[in-house]
């Protein structure tokens, strides 16, 4: 599953991000018949107390999203998400240009969001 995230992650990091984002977040949905997407957003503000900071968006792979089925539950998602962004981070092939951002963050859309990485 990592290697198939990590080529998805790359061809969008691949020309860089707008000069004006300031963090990325990792957009999770749970879609029909076991189905899970992530969406790479970047925005122009970050406040760890204030996860609406997501919504403020200079960037959105949109519709060009990571899929995968998988039978479970969203919290055994999450964690898989959790899991892909940690291992991208340590070893991904941009793993340095998102930890240039002040935070790298994800979460399901219409909950509150986990960071996964701050810059100190």
């Amino acid at each position: 599953m990592y290697e198939e995230f990590a080529a998805w992650l790359d061809e969008k990091l691949e020309n860089g991000l707008p000069d004006t984002a300031v963090a990325v977040n990792f957009n999770i949905y749970e879609e029909e018949n076991n189905g899970w997407t992530v969406q790479l957003i970047a925005s122009d503000r970050f406040d760890a107390q204030d996860d609406e900071w997501a919504c403020f968006e200079v960037y959105s792979s949109e519709e060009d999203l990571y899929y995968w089925e998988k039978e479970y539950s969203w919290e055994e998602a999450h964690e898989d998400v959790r899991e892909l962004i940690t291992a991208y981070l340590e070893k991904g092939k941009f793993a340095d240009m998102l930890k240039n951002y002040r935070a790298v963050g994800f979460g399901f859309v219409d909950g509150d969001l986990e960071l996964a990485y701050v810059r100190e």
